[in-house]
């Protein structure tokens, strides 16, 4: 079994995909367990603070498909909106 770790991004959804079931995809799609520690949502985007806990591998997988969505993921050190 491989290690868990945790990360945290500042995550910005695009105001066409702000209604999709994210937390969702990421759970089903790759075994992620995100946590939402902050967040801001307005008419245009939403921008939110995500702490992800997974596999290492599995992490990648899932940031790789949100940008290939359109989503834009930023790697923090400290989540500050």
């Amino acid at each position: 079994m491989a290690m868990r770790t945790k990360k945290k991004f500042i995550i910005t959804f695009p105001k066409d995909l702000v209604k999709e079931p994210w937390n969702y995809n990421l759970i089903t799609r790759f075994d992620i367990i995100p946590n939402i520690v902050a967040g801001t949502i307005s008419e245009d985007s939403a921008i939110l603070g995500y702490e992800f806990d997974g596999e290492e591998a599995k992490l990648e997988l899932a940031i790789a498909y949100l940008n290939d969505m359109g989503v834009k993921v930023e790697p923090v050190d400290e989540i500050r909106l």
